[in-house]
């Protein structure tokens, strides 16, 4: 590989990492290695750039206890890179076979939610601020497919987010995600582990085709290439362009939930004359919100069952459909109930990430710009707002809620509890964790989506204002 190649994809890596918040800062990263040739090109990349950025590494590694005596040398191979480079490893094993007989999952599954708790376990001892996972282009490529036989929706058909959260099964455990190589191919991570004269440990069980992705890498993807040898930067951009749709579809369900959805201590209430009133796709997906706003896990919902919900929905009174998870829809005469017995819970807090002014913040599924402009351009955009720059300085700082926060909602004369603003202004009790406050040395400037704070308000005496655009998007792991 030449020395352009390689600063392309060094680029490609902190570009990345700094609109998620992460090339700077005190925190450390933890780097998920398990030897093979993209995670070594990850690790390589990061090593890289830790003198320049001031980044702090710690490699993590799981044997998932699968494989025996080569899952051993793997982990022992990831150590003496570490140790080569001098960079801290823990190395861990793990027991993929007993969780997935307990939780009655798949292969794959178990071993993905084991890794994940490891690595969430791992993060958390070493006061890490995110994870570092090796998915390059042709992952996102397989997966894309992968979700596309499946039957899977908008969702499912984006892949997988560049930076997004886990949450375990019990909720119980959750980090930060950040996947600096997906658009990065597997030929540029085998070509820089060459020229970094590495030697990529080859997993085996990726050779079996027990498992769905590898008939997947190795059967169906070169045959299509035969129809269309693009096929892989095909599936790129249906993934890129759907992102795009299904972020504007969550933005619009955000926008309506509030005037249409009520809480119970049951579950969730929806006023039937304006559900029925709302185009089928924001049905389903406020459907899909609602589920996860009880069961907390959006990826057993399937489309059967969201058909189901919906015909109860047009059919009146009295219709009732079981969803398993605990959960029941019930078609009344105002009303569509959304009902569990399950204990709630709420999501992980978003990682405080500063947002320079101009500049950009990536937090979470979160994106927020900030720009000086002339004069604002007022509209019924949620997502949008107009400060004036003195309410933020230089720089604002971008975060979960706090149990001490108030907030001076616009047009207010005096301040109130921000759990208080939400309540009132009934923001579901799962989105209020995940709803990022910029804030500053004032206190809270702006609840993103929902209302600015009366002191930032722009007013005549203003001198600079800045405009804030924020998007969202979510997609599967």
């Amino acid at each position: 590989m030449k020395p352009a190649a390689e600063r392309k994809l060094s680029h490609a890596v902190a570009s990345q990492l700094s609109r998620a918040g992460l090339l700077e800062g005190d925190k450390p990263l933890l780097v998920a290695v398990s030897g093979g040739p993209d995670s070594l090109a990850l690790l390589t990349l990061l090593s890289g750039l830790r003198t320049q950025n001031h980044l702090r590494l710690h490699i993590a590694h799981l044997d998932h206890g699968l494989r025996g005596p080569e899952s051993e040398e793997d982990a022992e191979y990831v150590q003496s890179v570490a140790n080569d480079i001098a960079i801290p490893c823990t190395v861990a094993k793990g027991n993929v076979d007993l969780f997935r007989k307990k939780h009655h999952l798949s292969w794959e599954a178990a071993a993905r939610e084991v890794r994940y708790a490891f690595l969430s376990s791992l993060a958390e001892g070493i006061g890490a601020s995110a994870v570092a996972l090796g998915h390059t282009a042709d992952d996102q490529a397989e997966t894309v497919l992968l979700h596309l036989m499946r039957g899977s929706g908008l969702q499912g058909l984006q892949g997988m987010l560049p930076t997004t959260f886990w949450q375990s099964k019990d909720h119980t455990q959750s980090i930060t995600l950040v996947r600096p190589l997906l658009g990065i191919t597997r030929e540029e991570t085998e070509a820089l582990c060459q020229a970094h004269k590495l030697e990529p440990r080859h997993d085996s069980s990726n050779l079996e085709d027990r498992f769905v992705r590898n008939r997947i890498r190795r059967k169906l993807i070169p045959h299509l290439k035969q129809y269309n040898p693009s096929i892989r930067e095909a599936l790129l951009r249906l993934s890129q362009s759907l992102s795009h749709d299904f972020s504007y579809i969550d933005q619009k369900v955000r926008e309506v939930w509030p005037t249409i959805v009520t809480r119970t201590s049951r579950g969730l209430r929806f006023n039937r004359k304006f559900f029925l009133a709302l185009h089928p796709s924001i049905q389903a997906h406020l459907l899909r919100s609602g589920w996860k706003e009880l069961s907390g896990d959006i990826a057993s919902l399937t489309h059967n069952q969201i058909v189901n919900a919906l015909s109860a929905a047009q059919k009146g009174a009295g219709k009732t459909v079981s969803l398993g998870s605990g959960l029941r829809f019930h078609s009344d005469y105002g009303e569509l109930i959304f009902e569990t017995t399950k204990p709630l819970t709420s999501n992980p807090h978003l990682i405080a990430t500063p947002l320079p002014v101009p500049g950009e913040a990536c937090i979470g599924a979160w994106h927020i710009t900030a720009k000086l402009v002339d004069s604002p351009q007022f509209n019924k955009e949620p997502y949008r707002a107009y400060l004036d720059i003195t309410a933020l300085g230089k720089e604002g700082l971008v975060r979960s809620r706090q149990s001490d926060d108030r907030f001076q909602p616009l047009g207010m004369e005096g301040s109130k509890r921000l759990k208080e603003f939400m309540i009132d202004a009934h923001i579901p009790r799962r989105w209020r964790d995940e709803t990022p406050l910029l804030v500053s040395e004032q206190g809270v400037a702006w609840v993103v989506g929902w209302r600015i704070a009366h002191w930032a308000r722009v007013t005549e005496s203003t001198q600079k204002i800045v405009e804030l655009n924020a998007t969202r998007a979510t997609r599967l792991l």
